[in-house]
Protein backbone atom coordinates (compact mmCIF):
# COMPACT_ATOMS: atom_id res chain seq x y z
CA UNK A 1 0.00 0.00 0.00
CA UNK A 2 1.27 3.46 -0.93
CA UNK A 3 2.43 5.71 1.90
CA UNK A 4 2.53 8.88 -0.20
CA UNK A 5 0.55 9.52 -3.38
CA UNK A 6 0.51 12.40 -5.82
CA UNK A 7 -2.42 12.14 -8.21
CA UNK A 8 -2.85 14.06 -11.46
CA UNK A 9 -1.27 17.31 -10.27
CA UNK A 10 -1.71 20.17 -12.69
CA UNK A 11 -0.42 23.70 -12.31
CA UNK A 12 -0.46 26.69 -14.65
CA UNK A 13 0.93 30.20 -14.32
CA UNK A 14 -1.20 32.59 -16.34
CA UNK A 15 -1.75 30.60 -19.54
CA UNK A 16 1.41 28.52 -19.29
CA UNK A 17 0.75 24.98 -18.07
CA UNK A 18 3.80 23.87 -16.08
CA UNK A 19 2.55 20.56 -14.65
CA UNK A 20 0.32 18.47 -16.91
CA UNK A 21 -1.05 15.67 -14.80
CA UNK A 22 1.86 14.36 -12.68
CA UNK A 23 1.21 11.19 -10.66
CA UNK A 24 3.38 8.85 -8.60
CA UNK A 25 3.24 6.76 -5.43
CA UNK A 26 5.82 5.86 -2.78
CA UNK A 27 6.14 3.39 0.06
CA UNK A 28 7.38 4.48 3.47
CA UNK A 29 11.17 4.79 3.63
CA UNK A 30 11.62 4.99 -0.14
CA UNK A 31 13.71 7.56 -1.98
CA UNK A 32 12.39 9.05 -5.21
CA UNK A 33 14.70 11.17 -7.33
CA UNK A 34 13.20 13.59 -9.83
CA UNK A 35 15.41 14.44 -12.78
CA UNK A 36 14.98 16.41 -15.98
CA UNK A 37 16.06 19.51 -17.85
CA UNK A 38 15.58 23.01 -16.48
CA UNK A 39 12.05 24.27 -17.03
CA UNK A 40 10.52 20.80 -16.93
CA UNK A 41 8.49 21.49 -13.79
CA UNK A 42 10.61 19.82 -11.09
CA UNK A 43 10.70 22.71 -8.61
CA UNK A 44 7.06 23.57 -9.23
CA UNK A 45 6.16 19.97 -8.42
CA UNK A 46 7.99 20.18 -5.08
CA UNK A 47 6.39 23.52 -4.28
CA UNK A 48 2.93 22.07 -4.94
CA UNK A 49 3.71 19.05 -2.76
CA UNK A 50 4.82 21.36 0.07
CA UNK A 51 1.91 23.79 -0.47
CA UNK A 52 4.14 26.72 -1.37
CA UNK A 53 2.08 26.71 -4.57
CA UNK A 54 -1.52 25.56 -4.84
CA UNK A 55 -2.10 23.01 -7.60
CA UNK A 56 -5.00 23.73 -9.96
CA UNK A 57 -6.02 20.08 -10.11
CA UNK A 58 -5.12 16.85 -8.35
CA UNK A 59 -4.82 15.23 -4.98
CA UNK A 60 -2.05 14.60 -2.43
CA UNK A 61 -2.42 11.76 0.08
CA UNK A 62 -0.05 10.99 2.97
CA UNK A 63 -0.46 7.83 5.05
CA UNK A 64 -4.14 7.61 4.17
CA UNK A 65 -4.83 11.27 4.99
CA UNK A 66 -5.89 13.52 2.10
CA UNK A 67 -3.66 16.56 2.50
CA UNK A 68 -4.92 18.29 -0.60
CA UNK A 69 -7.79 17.88 -3.03
CA UNK A 70 -8.18 20.65 -5.59
CA UNK A 71 -11.83 19.76 -6.14
CA UNK A 72 -12.64 20.73 -2.54
CA UNK A 73 -11.33 24.26 -2.80
CA UNK A 74 -8.92 25.94 -0.39
CA UNK A 75 -8.87 24.36 3.06
CA UNK A 76 -8.25 26.30 6.25
CA UNK A 77 -6.06 23.59 7.76
CA UNK A 78 -3.39 23.48 5.02
CA UNK A 79 -0.86 25.01 7.43
CA UNK A 80 -1.29 22.11 9.85
CA UNK A 81 -1.26 19.47 7.12
CA UNK A 82 2.00 20.75 5.61
CA UNK A 83 3.79 20.15 8.93
CA UNK A 84 4.31 16.54 7.81
CA UNK A 85 6.36 17.76 4.85
CA UNK A 86 9.84 19.23 5.00
CA UNK A 87 11.59 21.11 2.19
CA UNK A 88 15.30 21.87 1.87
CA UNK A 89 15.84 24.69 -0.60
CA UNK A 90 18.69 25.32 -3.01
CA UNK A 91 19.94 28.44 -1.24
CA UNK A 92 19.93 27.53 2.47
CA UNK A 93 17.65 30.44 3.58
CA UNK A 94 19.23 30.60 7.04
CA UNK A 95 18.68 33.59 9.31
CA UNK A 96 22.07 35.35 9.61
CA UNK A 97 21.31 36.88 13.03
CA UNK A 98 20.76 33.46 14.64
CA UNK A 99 23.29 30.78 15.54
CA UNK A 100 23.19 27.34 13.99
CA UNK A 101 21.24 25.91 16.92
CA UNK A 102 18.86 28.88 16.99
CA UNK A 103 18.15 28.44 13.27
CA UNK A 104 17.34 24.77 13.84
CA UNK A 105 15.09 25.52 16.81
CA UNK A 106 13.30 28.57 15.39
CA UNK A 107 10.28 26.95 13.70
CA UNK A 108 9.65 24.31 16.41
CA UNK A 109 9.97 27.00 19.08
CA UNK A 110 7.42 29.23 17.35
CA UNK A 111 5.02 26.30 17.12
CA UNK A 112 5.58 25.56 20.79
CA UNK A 113 4.84 29.15 21.82
CA UNK A 114 1.65 29.14 19.76
CA UNK A 115 0.49 25.88 21.31
CA UNK A 116 1.29 27.11 24.81
CA UNK A 117 -0.65 30.32 24.21
CA UNK A 118 -3.69 28.59 22.71
CA UNK A 119 -3.87 25.83 25.29
CA UNK A 120 -2.72 27.98 28.23
CA UNK A 121 -0.33 25.26 29.30
CA UNK A 122 1.59 27.22 31.90
CA UNK A 123 5.26 28.06 32.38
CA UNK A 124 6.37 24.67 33.77
CA UNK A 125 4.96 22.78 30.77
CA UNK A 126 6.52 25.25 28.35
CA UNK A 127 9.98 25.02 29.94
CA UNK A 128 9.87 21.20 29.88
CA UNK A 129 8.77 21.18 26.24
CA UNK A 130 11.47 23.72 25.35
CA UNK A 131 14.13 21.51 26.94
CA UNK A 132 12.86 18.63 24.80
CA UNK A 133 13.17 20.81 21.69
CA UNK A 134 16.75 21.67 22.60
CA UNK A 135 17.50 17.97 22.89
CA UNK A 136 15.97 17.38 19.45
CA UNK A 137 18.08 20.19 17.98
CA UNK A 138 21.24 18.68 19.45
CA UNK A 139 20.26 15.29 18.04
CA UNK A 140 19.71 16.47 14.46
CA UNK A 141 22.88 18.58 14.50
CA UNK A 142 24.77 15.46 15.53
CA UNK A 143 23.18 13.56 12.65
CA UNK A 144 24.47 16.09 10.12
CA UNK A 145 27.88 16.36 11.77
CA UNK A 146 27.59 19.91 13.09
CA UNK A 147 27.58 19.56 16.87
CA UNK A 148 30.83 21.54 17.11
CA UNK A 149 29.32 24.40 15.06
CA UNK A 150 26.06 24.82 17.00
CA UNK A 151 27.02 28.24 18.44
CA UNK A 152 28.44 29.62 15.18
CA UNK A 153 26.60 31.98 12.83
CA UNK A 154 25.85 31.16 9.17
CA UNK A 155 28.47 33.65 7.97
CA UNK A 156 31.11 31.58 9.77
CA UNK A 157 30.22 28.39 7.90
CA UNK A 158 31.06 27.02 4.47
CA UNK A 159 28.28 26.57 1.92
CA UNK A 160 28.23 22.84 2.56
CA UNK A 161 27.90 23.39 6.30
CA UNK A 162 25.09 25.90 5.77
CA UNK A 163 23.18 23.39 3.66
CA UNK A 164 23.65 20.78 6.38
CA UNK A 165 22.14 23.26 8.85
CA UNK A 166 19.18 23.62 6.47
CA UNK A 167 18.79 19.83 6.48
CA UNK A 168 18.95 19.76 10.29
CA UNK A 169 16.33 22.52 10.45
CA UNK A 170 13.95 20.44 8.31
CA UNK A 171 14.62 17.30 10.38
CA UNK A 172 13.86 19.18 13.62
CA UNK A 173 10.20 19.32 12.57
CA UNK A 174 10.08 15.49 12.29
CA UNK A 175 8.62 15.48 8.78
CA UNK A 176 7.05 12.36 7.32
CA UNK A 177 8.34 13.33 3.86
CA UNK A 178 11.58 15.23 3.34
CA UNK A 179 11.97 17.02 0.01
CA UNK A 180 15.18 18.41 -1.47
CA UNK A 181 15.21 20.95 -4.29
CA UNK A 182 18.60 20.53 -5.97
CA UNK A 183 20.40 20.71 -2.60
CA UNK A 184 23.89 20.97 -4.10
CA UNK A 185 23.24 23.42 -6.96
CA UNK A 186 24.51 26.43 -4.96
CA UNK A 187 27.68 24.65 -3.82
CA UNK A 188 31.17 24.44 -5.21
CA UNK A 189 32.03 20.93 -6.43
CA UNK A 190 34.33 20.25 -3.49
CA UNK A 191 31.49 20.94 -1.01
CA UNK A 192 28.88 18.85 -2.80
CA UNK A 193 30.15 15.55 -1.41
CA UNK A 194 29.57 16.41 2.25
CA UNK A 195 25.91 17.27 1.62
CA UNK A 196 25.30 14.18 -0.52
CA UNK A 197 26.89 12.07 2.23
CA UNK A 198 24.37 13.37 4.78
CA UNK A 199 21.45 12.70 2.44
CA UNK A 200 22.78 9.22 1.75
CA UNK A 201 22.98 8.51 5.48
CA UNK A 202 19.36 9.63 5.93
CA UNK A 203 18.36 6.96 3.44
CA UNK A 204 19.25 4.28 5.97
CA UNK A 205 17.06 5.84 8.68
CA UNK A 206 13.67 4.97 7.15
CA UNK A 207 13.20 8.57 6.02
CA UNK A 208 10.92 8.94 2.99
CA UNK A 209 12.54 11.43 0.61
CA UNK A 210 11.90 13.15 -2.69
CA UNK A 211 15.06 14.60 -4.23
CA UNK A 212 15.19 16.92 -7.22
CA UNK A 213 18.78 16.57 -8.35
CA UNK A 214 21.20 16.99 -11.21
CA UNK A 215 23.73 14.64 -9.57
CA UNK A 216 23.10 11.58 -11.73
CA UNK A 217 25.56 9.18 -10.10
CA UNK A 218 24.23 10.03 -6.66
CA UNK A 219 20.67 9.66 -7.96
CA UNK A 220 21.47 6.22 -9.31
CA UNK A 221 23.10 5.12 -6.06
CA UNK A 222 20.58 6.39 -3.51
CA UNK A 223 17.20 6.10 -5.24
CA UNK A 224 14.58 3.39 -5.08
CA UNK A 225 12.83 4.96 -8.05
CA UNK A 226 13.66 7.69 -10.56
CA UNK A 227 11.10 9.96 -12.20
CA UNK A 228 12.09 11.82 -15.37
CA UNK A 229 9.96 14.94 -15.75
CA UNK A 230 9.78 16.45 -19.23
CA UNK A 231 7.61 19.38 -20.24
CA UNK A 232 5.45 18.96 -17.15
CA UNK A 233 4.76 15.26 -17.68
CA UNK A 234 6.15 12.03 -16.26
CA UNK A 235 8.14 10.89 -19.26
CA UNK A 236 9.85 7.95 -17.56
CA UNK A 237 9.50 6.20 -14.21
CA UNK A 238 11.22 3.13 -12.83
CA UNK A 239 14.07 1.85 -10.72
CA UNK A 240 17.50 3.36 -11.39
CA UNK A 241 18.68 0.47 -13.55
CA UNK A 242 15.61 0.72 -15.78
CA UNK A 243 15.81 4.49 -16.22
CA UNK A 244 19.57 4.78 -16.65
CA UNK A 245 20.36 1.54 -18.49
CA UNK A 246 17.13 0.78 -20.36
CA UNK A 247 15.25 4.05 -20.92
CA UNK A 248 12.18 3.73 -23.10
CA UNK A 249 11.56 7.39 -23.90
CA UNK A 250 13.56 9.16 -26.57
CA UNK A 251 13.53 12.28 -24.40
CA UNK A 252 15.10 10.32 -21.53
CA UNK A 253 17.74 8.86 -23.84
CA UNK A 254 18.64 12.32 -25.14
CA UNK A 255 18.78 13.80 -21.62
CA UNK A 256 21.08 11.04 -20.32
CA UNK A 257 23.26 11.25 -23.43
CA UNK A 258 23.72 14.99 -22.89
CA UNK A 259 24.54 14.37 -19.23
CA UNK A 260 27.17 11.76 -20.09
CA UNK A 261 28.75 14.02 -22.68
CA UNK A 262 28.92 16.96 -20.27
CA UNK A 263 30.38 14.73 -17.53
CA UNK A 264 33.12 13.47 -19.85
CA UNK A 265 33.79 16.72 -21.67
CA UNK A 266 32.21 15.33 -24.82
CA UNK A 267 34.42 12.22 -24.87
CA UNK A 268 32.41 8.99 -24.55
Amino acid sequence: MAYFEVKNIRKAFDKTEVLKGVSFAMRKGEVLSVIGSSGGGKTTLLRCIDFLERADEGQIVLDGDVLFDASEGKKKDVREKRLGLGLVFQNFNLFPQYTVKENVMLAPKLRLKEKSRKEKTGKAWYQAALAELEGKAEEVLFRVGLTAKKDRYPSELSGGQQQRVAIARALALSPKILCFDEPTSALDPELTGEVLKVIGELRGSDMTMIIVTHEMEFCRRVSDHVLFLHDGRVEEYGDPEEVFDRPKSEYTKAFLKNYKESATGGVL
